[in-house]
């Protein structure tokens, strides 16, 4: 009986003290008890137009132009929102530079929606009836340690609560930590991902039992996405391991 009484009591207790040492308030307005009040997240500025990963231009639903298809290259990209908008990159950039996992969870759900009403085609099984798989991009171990999380494990946990896709955290990983793309030009980038990812073959899924990719559909998740060379490298190493399409998927693109 008093176990009852007294496990709620310390958790009001714990959820007071944080509010008063580090109190929860709406990155872009200020507004307490949000990371991200309901009207701000009315107000991020979403990407009207899609770009193939390729060739940069326009292209219907982000999918990558017939003629820039390769074997082993993506097949799609599909950002929801602008990093023009200083609202975005400023709740992305408070996400991971102050440790806010939740400020991902806050996105995720709203990618979520955007993806059942306007991409729903991405999320169907491919023809031997398998779902697909999502699969955040990794960071370095370095970086996770140092950040606590990794930003696009976020995503795709949240993405699985509301679209009950699997979803496969070290299917892939890096090789090697790289430097942040933000700061290189278009070829720089490229080199600095090459042969950046590995296929590792451990098996630690959510929501189905998935031995490999072989023979499956493939959304690959970032937040970001300028270029897409980090995604293109990924994709290829997915593809070579048996993935049959990849679909990328990331908050914003820059």
């Amino acid at each position: 009986m008093y176990k009852s009484l007294i496990k709620p009591l310390f958790h009001d207790i714990k959820n007071f003290a944080l509010d008063i040492l580090f109190p929860i308030n709406c990155i872009t307005c200020g507004k307490e008890g949000f990371f991200v009040c309901d009207y701000c997240k009315a107000q991020l500025a979403p990407q009207d137009t899609q770009h193939c990963i390729a060739c940069q231009k326009p292209s219907p639903f982000g999918l990558t132009h017939a003629g820039c298809q390769t074997p082993y290259g993506a097949d799609a990209l599909v950002s929801f929102f602008s990093y023009h908008d200083d609202k975005v990159a400023k709740i992305i950039i408070h996400g991971k530079y102050y440790f806010l996992p939740q400020v991902y969870q806050i996105f995720g759900k709203l990618i979520a929606e955007k993806c059942l009403f306007q991409y729903h085609q991405f999320l169907l099984p491919n023809g031997n009836n398998l779902r697909p798989i999502l699969i955040p991009v990794p960071l370095a171990r370095s970086r996770k340690r140092w950040r606590g999380f990794n930003q696009a494990e976020v995503l795709c946990q949240t993405l699985n609560e509301t679209l009950e896709l699997p979803y496969c955290t070290n299917l892939l990983a890096r090789r090697r930590a790289t430097k942040t793309q933000k700061d290189l030009k278009k070829e720089q980038r490229i080199k600095n991902v090459a042969g950046a990812f590995i296929y590792t073959r451990k098996n630690r899924c959510h929501g189905e039992e998935i031995v490999s990719v072989q023979g499956r559909h493939v959304i690959l998740v970032d937040d970001v996405a300028t270029t897409g060379s980090t995604l293109q490298e990924a994709a290829k190493v997915l593809k070579r391991n048996g993935a049959t399409k990849v679909f990328c998927l990331t908050v914003a693109r820059d």
